[in-house]
């Protein structure tokens, strides 16, 4: 019995540190084209872990409709990566992956003269819908357009929670081997030379 018990402990350690990054270390290199997904996870032993998901297979364009411009990304819910095999299948199930295999973010119709000033205060705010589990679900994403290795990047972070998603992650044993916090943080890393169409409606709407 006393076997198992020591067992199961580094079973929670193991599942409680492995390949979650440092505070201080970088989610992203600078030319990466990624998304991530940050949250905090409270164990049994009283520690709070950071949770880390990322993707780098983002697939982002600027489409131009009767409607207006839009931004569209798309993410496969199976390349979000957390550095284990079964939180990220976990994860999968809680985003709905089985009805609808990607996440996709479409945003409102672009307002050039609304978005001019955002650009030349070094921020703005990306309003649109986030799609999971064929739900959307409507979010006002921050972002800013920063130089980094000689590339644009839009990078932005939005401090948002699961409930926001309808999303509810479960505890394991109750709460007692670990409880997730409500609180949930996405993250966006986006190569503006990757973001099809993007450059020439930029040109087009003074944007440069």
């Amino acid at each position: 019995m006393q076997r198992v018990r020591y067992g199961l402990c580094a079973f929670v350690l193991l599942f409680a540190t492995a390949a979650f990054p440092d505070e201080a270390e970088e989610l992203f290199e600078p030319g990466d084209h990624c998304v991530a997904y940050r949250t905090i996870k409270e164990m049994w032993f009283g520690s709070e872990v950071e949770v880390v998901g990322r993707s780098c297979e983002v697939s982002a364009e600027l489409v131009t409709a009767d409607t207006g411009s839009r931004v569209v990304v798309s993410v496969p819910i199976k390349s979000l990566r957390s550095g284990n095999m079964l939180r990220n299948g976990s994860v999968a199930d809680l985003l709905g992956v089985k009805l609808q295999p990607d996440l996709l973010f479409t945003s409102d119709p672009i307002d050039v003269d609304a978005l001019l000033p955002g650009i030349a205060r070094g921020g703005f705010v990306m309003s649109g819908s986030l799609s999971l589990g064929n739900k959307p679900y409507p979010i006002d994403f921050p972002l800013e357009i920063v130089e980094s290795a000689g590339r644009r990047i839009v990078k932005g972070r939005l401090e948002t929670t699961f409930e926001a998603f309808s999303i509810e992650v479960p505890t394991v044993m109750g709460g007692f081997i670990a409880k997730p916090h409500e609180e949930l943080e996405l993250i966006v890393h986006l190569d503006v030379a990757r973001v099809d169409g993007l450059d020439a409606w930029a040109r087009a709407a003074g944007l440069e």
